[in-house]
């Protein structure tokens, strides 16, 4: 399961939170997109989901924002011409043609750079954040 971890502080750099979850929970934690600056820190993580509660909770402890990601792309199958250009720049490989040369999706490896977003012709694809 994706979690996006959100943490807004000027002392983000002092801890290394991730690290400690890991050690404490046991959990193999996957980092799949993060953006880490002076004031704080946005990431999207893949966690076993036989853990996904207790890495949560650890997070939480740490003051760190937790958010379930259940749905990470909205694709319009009728909108959508199959042309391919998502295929061609999703760095995750969310996207393929079946064998009837129409889109295929996998969002389980979606890790929502939003790079598909913003190449599809049609505006077929959209972000969302569920919880």
């Amino acid at each position: 399961m994706k979690l996006l971890l959100k943490r807004d502080s000027s002392d983000l750099h002092a801890t290394p939170y991730t690290a400690e979850v890991i050690l404490e929970t046991g959990a193999k934690i996957n980092i799949e997109r993060a953006n880490v600056d002076a004031m704080g820190a946005t990431l999207i993580v893949d966690v076993p989901n036989d853990k996904v509660e207790q890495v949560a909770e650890h997070f939480k402890r740490k003051g760190v924002e937790v958010r379930r990601l259940m749905k990470l792309i909205a694709w319009d199958e009728e909108r959508c011409i199959h042309c391919g250009a998502c295929i061609a720049v999703c760095p995750a490989g969310v996207f393929s043609f079946n064998q009837s040369w129409a889109i295929a999706v996998e969002e389980s490896k979606c890790i929502r750079c939003d790079v598909c977003v913003k190449a599809c012709p049609l505006s077929a694809l959209a972000s969302v954040e569920g919880l």
